[in-house]
């Protein structure tokens, strides 16, 4: 469509326009961008002497918005951080199903819980998209083989700040490691999440004592990094918070690191 100033004249318009179409002519519909938009109308001051420019400039964004089909921004704002995206919830389908796997949800997909990885004393965290609004009644865990003296699991759900970590949600769920086995663990507070919204899993072990989790295969994050042959799957705590998980997150003590991402999953 060639958005020239001599086509397309609105109902007691000047025919004429002389911002909106001689800066967008010989650009097609499916291809313009909105910061282009954006860009045209700036500046436009909104006032009477400017009405048919600002016509112009609704009815092109219109047409740009029914060619790509794109509404966001129109219907819905924009919500900055969040990752719009339908994932089936366990309550919407056979109740046999009703645990969300979250240590596997897009962007993040991995291998489903096949692997086991010996537990460290650093806090580690993974991000995964919530799948609905509710509070979490429970999580869950399996551990992989037991531990040799008294020893706990500990997981909690973070939320999130510009894509890291921020503050602990509810309180930690504590599971015994001197017992194998998929576990769920009621004890975790109110921990309210947003259907389509970032949270964080951090997960660490109360003491210096082996034992495995149940692990995703170590596939999926990749998050910043000094070289492209990193391959980062965790961020952890590298120091200062050995065997706990803290209630705030500090972002610069945060590194990533190649290590399993353990397997969970919320009963909401």
């Amino acid at each position: 469509m060639d958005f020239s100033g001599d086509l397309m004249p609105l109902p007691d318009a000047n025919k004429k326009s002389p911002r909106v179409y001689p800066l967008l002519q010989n650009t097609d519909l499916e291809n313009i961008a909105f910061a282009t938009l954006q860009s045209t109308g700036t500046p436009i001051a909104i006032e009477e002497m400017n009405e048919d420019e600002l016509r112009r400039l609704v009815l092109v964004n219109l047409a740009r918005l029914s060619v790509k089909g794109e509404w966001s921004g129109l219907l819905t704002a924009a919500s900055a951080g969040s990752f719009n995206v339908e994932i089936t919830s366990g309550d919407d389908i056979d109740s046999t199903y009703s645990l969300n796997r979250i240590d596997s949800t897009p962007p993040w997909n991995t291998t489903t819980g096949n692997n086991s990885a010996s537990a460290r004393n650093e806090p580690m965290f993974y991000p995964f998209i919530a799948p609905e609004t509710s509070t979490v009644d429970s999580i869950v865990v399996d551990i992989a083989s037991a531990a040799g003296s008294t020893c706990n699991g500990i997981v909690a759900i973070y939320s999130d700040n510009n894509g890291v970590p921020q503050t602990k949600l509810g309180t930690d769920a504590t599971f015994d490691a001197t017992s194998t086995g998929q576990v769920a663990q009621a004890s975790v507070g109110t921990i309210s999440l947003t259907r389509g919204a970032q949270y964080w899993v951090g997960f660490t072990r109360s003491a210096d004592v082996s034992f495995s989790w149940k692990c995703g295969a170590p596939d999926s994050w990749m998050g910043p990094t000094e070289n492209l042959s990193s391959s980062w799957i965790v961020l952890w705590i590298a120091s200062g918070s050995d065997n706990t998980l803290p209630s705030t997150i500090t972002a610069t003590d945060l590194t990533p690191r190649g290590y399993s991402r353990i397997s969970v999953g919320l009963n909401q």
